[in-house]
């Protein structure tokens, strides 16, 4: 598409359309309502009349001349929410999902359940002919691996937010080369899953296999500095010893030579946070316990004080806490976020704004990324406009904290594409503003197949100390399964409607 086009979208705000191939159904309707939240004007629709009658402004797409009432009707760029082979009228540009590696139409989720996938790969593409299109929002998707409805219904509700992502994007000039790039593109629609209830029920069977999985993490520090990372990079990690009780995890909190970490009880399936430091028998030492799960020891400096950020969203809140004094005692300060079991809360302050980048536990914390604005440390905060702002099984979860290089702001996360903590990639920021985000993931860290920690890396940390990580190596046993299969129950029986079959690597992640 030239650029000429492209202005055309940017000036016309009214000039939307929303294609329907069939009867409306929820998930587009909320891509209109989300169009609305980002401050553009109701779209139109197009399609046959009959499905539209109380949705708003109606095109009857067999009408004679239908680009000649396009262009009167201002409409520069048609969002097609259908399934079935899209429109390519002249001066109009149209946006279609796609999905999967082959970037075939929908409907979503049945070749994914037939290879036991555990995300589905989904697209919105600026089409550019029967054949290519160009990318403007990526995502991988936690599947559900016993139910194809389950997968399609998530599915559809996280893409619903990606048109009104993708114009807030393009409104503010963020396209090009390293952000949007071409694709090949299956036009055969997917047939539909056969052996169907076969495929869910071995989904089932996988999903209880999973839970069999005991995890055990230990602290290592890189051999690299931030540049070499970025530039892609393999540098060798010195990996700290082995404790004898439980294991240690998730060192972000770091001032000086003092680290503070994650210490679990795979007896109890709990944590609790602690500091150590990083030389060989160094002493690990309690700060703050819980009578539920601790982890993510996040520190913020403030006013000339120490806070401590922790993930506790069994307690359904983001809760700072003061350091009274540090690093040996933590003491309650302002509650956050309320209402909200943020994962992995992650502070930045920048611009004269401080945000707030977490997972919900509630909303598929794996793989979507919610941000919260606020001018103060204590808040008040509000969600950020765009939020969630990631979608996305192999870049979303936070990995650690925000760091600079270089004049630029880059964000590690978490790829759970494979396994909870599989890798860690680094995400450049491209736009931070209360009213924008957008992040593009640049760099990535795997874990050493050979080495003692072959199956995963799940936070790293640049500071003073170097630059800290943790690794995983998993094997299987009854004691996992016992206590992954309670956690999985427990979450049943008080999960919200749209937290049901997170799974067990969500069980898992909880430790």
């Amino acid at each position: 598409m030239s650029q000429a086009g492209r202005r055309v979208v940017a000036e016309l705000p009214h000039g939307v359309a929303l294609r329907l191939q069939g009867p409306v159904e929820s998930w587009q309707r909320a891509v209109a309502s989300t169009l609305a939240e980002q401050g553009l004007p109701p779209p139109s629709w197009l399609g046959p009349p009959a499905d539209g009658a109380d949705l708003g402004p109606w095109i009857d797409e067999r009408a004679p001349d239908l680009s000649g009432r396009l262009r009167e009707a201002g409409i520069g760029l048609v969002v097609d929410l259908g399934f079935g082979p899209p429109r390519l009228d002249p001066g109009v540009t149209v946006w279609q999902f796609r999905f999967g590696p082959e970037a075939r139409p929908g409907p979503p989720g049945g070749a994914e359940l037939v290879r036991g996938e555990r995300s589905v790969l989904a697209r919105l593409v600026e089409l550019e002919g029967p054949g290519e299109g160009r990318v403007l929002v990526e995502g991988r998707i936690k599947a559900v691996p016993h139910s194809l409805a389950a997968t399609r219904a998530r599915v559809l509700d996280v893409i619903a937010r990606w048109p009104a992502r993708a114009l807030a994007w393009r409104r503010a000039g963020l396209e090009g080369p390293e952000v949007e790039r071409q694709l090949r593109l299956d036009p055969t629609p997917p047939p539909e899953p056969r052996a169907r209830r076969f495929r869910e029920a071995s989904g089932a069977v996988r999903r209880l296999f999973d839970c069999t999985i005991e995890e055990a993490w230990r602290l290592g520090v890189l051999d690299a500095d931030p540049a070499a990372l970025l530039e892609g990079s393999r540098p060798s990690i010195r990996w700290l010893p082995v404790r004898s009780e439980g294991w240690l995890a998730d060192p972000v909190g770091v001032r000086g030579q003092v680290v503070l970490a994650e210490a679990f009880d795979p007896a109890t399936h709990r944590g609790h946070l602690v500091r150590t430091g990083l030389e060989a028998g160094a002493p690990v030492v309690p700060v703050l316990r819980a009578a539920h799960h601790l982890s993510w020891p996040f520190l913020v400096e403030e006013g000339g004080e120490i806070f401590l950020l922790p993930e506790a969203s069994a307690t359904g809140r983001i809760q700072l806490w003061r350091a009274a004094p540090f690093p040996d005692r933590f003491e309650p300060d302002a509650v956050l976020v309320e209402g909200f079991a943020g994962v992995d809360p992650t502070v930045l302050r920048h611009g004269g704004q401080w945000y707030l980048f977490a997972g919900d536990r509630a909303d598929q914390d794996e793989g979507r990324l919610h941000l919260f604005v606020a001018e103060a440390l204590r808040g008040p905060w509000r969600r950020h406009p765009m939020s969630p702002v990631v979608d996305d099984l192999g870049s979303a979860r936070p990995a650690g904290p925000i760091f600079e290089q270089e004049g630029r702001l880059y964000r590690p996360a978490q790829d759970c594409t494979r396994t909870y903590g599989g890798a860690v990639v680094i995400n450049r920021i491209e736009a931070l503003t209360p009213g924008l985000y957008r992040e593009v993931p640049i760099a990535r860290l795997d874990p050493d197949p050979t080495g003692p920690c072959p199956d995963g890396l799940h936070t790293l940390t640049v500071s003073e100390a170097g630059i800290l990580v943790d690794g995983k190596r998993e094997r299987r046993s009854l004691r996992a399964f016992l206590a992954n299969l309670r956690a999985l129950l427990a979450e049943r029986r008080a999960a919200r409607p749209s937290a049901q079959a997170t799974g067990a690597a969500g069980a898992r992640s909880e430790r």
